[in-house]
């Protein structure tokens, strides 16, 4: 590494901090983190991933939760994923730039790559979500995974060295990243994407089929160990959401429509339904084609055919994990590897054609300053300050009015646009824009740990009953009562009195 390559590391680190400095001292909890928080300390037998096939995951978010006590101490798990990172990414940026070094043009590659890693949405979900603190464990190990194995393929001078380092390397990292989140395996690509959208490569046909056994025979030991792994659990089952379900047509028409189209958005957080970005992703797809043929040239096009079939095998290979099984749910959490494939694609794209420096500089700073300040905004405005003034005005209400007599909690939850409407921001899935205590699994366990930290006695809190409604008309139709025992907690009236 040259000390070019540590003052852009030090550049990176310093953007990351930029971005999330609030979440050295903000308050808030997040849907599943305030379930977690009380259920593995409070409820026997309490367990989150393990029916998911993320048994390490369980493993290690037990093990952490457990260590801590109140909703301030969740900074430090948050913390704990956001330095995770830090400490990856010059493994990130020293891989990235291994697989460009022989062309001069692309020596900011890795930099802008790394650059928009950290600024995208799966990033900043990963670091400002401590239920998915566990993906940069995962996701490093998988693209470390890839370039090992390319490594191997392009030594191969000893059969079974390669052999060793191509396959069982590779099931090493693989299965324990799976066992920790099963969408990491595919940025085992990213390392075999970039050695095949290089124009200085060669014999990139046996790179593409030797990676691509390796890719799915994880996948397949994985699935193998993922079964049986539930003789091991008793009364455990695995979530039907992760059964197996086949159909190519259905499947490739809900890629196209939603995960990809949700990729060509880069660092813009938009609405889901927004026309406008549905509008410019046909355009982009379009011009993606046009720039391969003119690249290649006449002469070349089935050159060109071949590129596009490849990069677009390469996209649907990287949400593959997602597309085997029954849930439809293109969250930002599961795009990482799809959205780091498009963006290196656009980038390897746009250095092959602009040659005028000013103009490069230009555009990547202008690039660079765009996505910052897009994370910025995603991270404290979209997500951070809603999630804090409703933490907020939820701690203070029970602090004003609870008391030994309450028995019991009537919640009225804001409904899923609630947030939107009020900060003026974009709803992105259940990730951006969302009130946490509008998922109806919240309001029991935020109530009792609020009122555990208020008493100090856990016991106390567990006994309560909370009984929530997804909204105040539903509450008045249900004919409950309030009375000295019961307090109310109307979190939309509450939210209303903070300014926006």
């Amino acid at each position: 590494m040259q000390r070019n390559d540590l003052y852009l590391l030090g550049t990176l680190w310093l953007c990351a901090l930029f971005i999330f400095l609030p979440l050295f001292y903000s308050d808030y909890l997040f849907m599943d983190e305030v379930w977690q928080l009380w259920g593995y300390r409070s409820i026997p037998g309490f367990y989150m991933f393990i029916d998911e096939g993320r048994w390490l995951t369980e493993v290690l978010q037990r093990w952490l939760f457990n260590m801590i006590d109140t909703i301030h101490g969740v900074i430090y798990m948050r913390l704990f994923s956001l330095f995770g990172w830090l400490l990856c990414l010059p493994i990130w940026y020293l891989i990235f730039k291994r697989e460009v070094a022989n062309v001069s043009s692309y020596q900011y590659l890795p930099f802008f790559t790394c650059l928009y890693l950290i600024t995208s949405l799966p990033f900043i979900v990963a670091v400002q979500w401590a239920t998915c603190l566990q993906f940069f464990i995962a996701d490093t190990a998988c693209l470390l995974a890839g370039a090992l194995v390319l490594q191997s393929i392009r030594s191969g001078d000893a059969k079974l060295r390669m052999a060793f380092r191509a396959f069982i390397v590779p099931l090493l990292l693989g299965i324990p990243a799976l066992f920790l989140y099963q969408g990491s395996w595919a940025c085992f690509l990213l390392p075999l994407l970039l050695y095949f959208i290089n124009p200085m490569n060669y014999k990139k046909d046996r790179v593409l089929m030797i990676g691509s056994q390796v890719y799915f025979l994880v996948n397949a030991v994985y699935y193998i160990a993922y079964k049986v792994s539930f003789r091991f659990f008793e009364n455990i089952v695995p979530d039907p959401r992760n059964a197996l379900h086949f159909d190519l047509f259905e499947k490739m028409k809900y890629f196209l429509a939603r995960p990809l189209e949700r990729s060509f958005r880069f660092t813009l957080l938009t609405h889901e339904e927004s026309a406008l970005s549905k509008k410019l992703y046909a355009v982009m797809l379009l011009a993606l084609v046009i720039l391969a043929f003119v690249r290649f040239g006449k002469a070349k096009w089935l050159q060109a055919i071949k590129y596009l079939g490849v990069i677009g095998a390469f996209f649907v290979f990287s949400y593959l994990p997602s597309l085997l099984i029954e849930e439809r749910f293109p969250s930002n959490r599961t795009l990482m590897a799809l959205n780091m494939c498009v963006f290196i694609v656009w980038l390897e794209m746009a250095l092959y054609f602009i040659k005028n420096r000013r103009l490069l500089l230009v555009v990547g700073v202008a690039g660079s300053l765009f996505c910052i300040f897009c994370a910025r905004y995603n991270f404290q405005e979209a997500f951070l300050r809603p999630q804090v003034d409703e933490l907020a005005a939820i701690k203070t209400h029970i602090q004003q009015h609870y008391h030994k007599g309450i028995q019991s909690f009537h919640f009225i939850r804001p409904s899923d646009q609630f947030v939107a409407e009020k900060y003026k921001v974009h709803k992105s899935m259940d990730e951006f824009g969302v009130a946490s205590s509008s998922f109806a699994w919240v309001p029991e366990s935020l109530v009792k740990q609020l009122v555990y930290e208020q008493t100090g006695n856990r016991q106390q809190a567990a006994q309560l009953v909370v009984k929530h409604w997804a909204s105040k008309e539903e509450y008045i139709r249900s004919g409950e009562t309030l009375n000295s025992n019961t307090l109310l907690i109307d979190v939309p009236a509450l939210m209303n009195s903070i300014k926006p």
